[in-house]
């Protein structure tokens, strides 16, 4: 479950960011950095978030040594690659990921369309302390692949071979890092695949599943009604199968899913509710799909979720990005997020990392994000967009809280510290099953 390097924090840190939102300065970080390796990609997605703002080259090695230098002397404690293009495109990609290596700074994530995620790439993202590889999948035949990805139809062969190969370096290193999260994009040319792809993430041996959907659709390419209702019907399915073992997001930016996956939930609670005691009992011990340990393990964490669900359901749904979190693009803009990276807080060629994390600009970002913790804005600003508030009506950004939020101890503390003198919104989520994940991967 990638929660973008939170895990890595020490308590200090946590410390720091809570005493730096309070005075509305960064006290310390960045702590977690997004890295666009290149712009460049290998396949051509019709439904690409990037290509608008994509440059045609990629971050040089000489700068890429520079900056993880100066990032190991601010206490960054994690990486993500991400981009922008493709991260694996990068024409060294092994020597920088060598580089990562070699400088100790974990990688939290990398996400990939896994086209180049070959042996050597691999074995370089285990050596780099990689934590978990996304891939974007995103749909579940080769036709329908070819299709959304705009590449031939060998590409979706060679994604699962190596998404296989990773399996068995895995296993020859004896470890289960890096984690593989299998990302798929529902949509109307696809949504029929639903079981499909939960069967084929199983058997590339997912540790986690998302369902995530496209974003700014024409309109013949939106779902009808009756294409939703089916949609939600297969969803229950895999669901039902999956009792959120590794199912960790249902997601849709075409349509407002919420109400249907929360009865979905509340169907699936009540049947488990009226068997008896010993054919639940039954079930957990003789699951041949899944094992004891693993059903244990399953049972402890839904546990743990549930518990912090209830104490931090009446919290505010607030981001901190600000002081815990920025991307690097390739053309050298620094952006705060993933969401707004079209939004320059400075650039790595014309200023040192240290210069822009503490500068004007990321200090004018802070006050605009200190604002919404007090008023639940729909307007945007310099740098944030009506979705960074907590509007009626507004698109919701998909990041926001769900990183720290388990953190159960840390999101009390942010409460107690910054609760508006209003009223409090009870927060609300489609991540459902084992809590949320975010990728800016479309």
């Amino acid at each position: 479950m990638s929660r973008l390097g939170w895990n890595f924090l020490t308590r200090r840190d946590r410390d720091a960011i809570l005493k730096g939102i309070a005075s509305g300065s960064a006290l310390g970080g960045p702590y977690h950095v997004e890295i666009h390796p290149a712009d460049r990609c290998n396949i051509d997605c019709f439904f690409c978030s990037t290509a608008s703002i994509r440059g045609t080259d990629e971050l040089p090695l000489s700068k890429w040594a520079e900056l993880l230098a100066e990032m190991k002397a601010m206490g960054v404690r994690s990486l993500r690659l991400s981009g922008g293009g493709e991260p694996l495109f990068h024409r060294r990609i092994g020597d920088f990921l060598q580089a990562v290596a070699t400088s100790g700074i974990p990688i939290e994530n990398v996400t990939t369309n896994a086209v180049l995620l070959t042996e050597p790439n691999i074995r370089l993202l285990a050596a780099a302390r990689c934590q978990q590889i996304t891939v974007s999948l995103n749909t579940a035949s080769a036709a329908s692949y070819a299709e959304m990805m705009k590449t031939p139809e060998r590409n979706f062969d060679r994604v699962l071979e190596n998404v296989r190969k990773l399996q068995v370096v895995k296993q020859e290193l004896g470890s289960s890092l890096p984690r593989l999260n299998v990302q798929f994009l529902v949509w109307k040319g696809n949504f029929e695949q639903i079981p499909r792809m939960y069967s084929l993430a199983r058997e590339l041996g997912a540790d986690s599943i998302i369902f995530n959907g496209l974003a700014f659709l024409a309109d013949a390419q939106k779902m009808s009604e009756a294409e939703s209702a089916r949609m939600m019907e297969l969803y229950e399915e895999v669901v039902r199968e999956d009792e959120f073992r590794r199912i960790t997001s249902i997601e849709s930016f075409e349509q407002d899913i919420r109400p249907g996956l929360d009865a979905i939930v509340g169907r699936l609670s009540k049947e488990r509710a009226l068997r008896p005691i010993g054919s639940r009992l039954s079930r957990f011990v003789s699951r041949k799909d899944v094992g004891f340990t693993e059903n244990l393990s399953h049972f402890l964490w839904m546990r743990l979720g549930s518990l912090s669900d209830r104490l931090t359901r009446e919290f505010l749904d607030t981001c901190i990005i600000g002081w815990y979190a920025l991307v690097v693009r390739t053309n050298g803009d620094v952006a705060p997020c993933c969401i707004l990276q079209g939004k320059s807080l400075g650039n790595i060629y014309r200023q040192s990392l240290r210069e822009i994390w503490y500068g004007d600009d990321y200090t004018e970002f802070r006050s605009e994000l200190r604002t919404l913790f007090d008023e639940p804005a729909t307007h945007g600003g310099r740098f944030i967009e009506p979705m960074c508030g907590r509007g009626e009506g507004v698109e919701r950004c998909p990041i926001k809280s769900f990183y720290f939020r388990p953190d159960v101890a840390f999101t009390r503390r942010l409460q107690s510290g910054t609760s508006p003198s209003g009223g409090r919104e009870k927060v609300t989520s489609s991540v459902v099953g084992r809590g949320g994940e975010a990728s800016s991967s479309q």
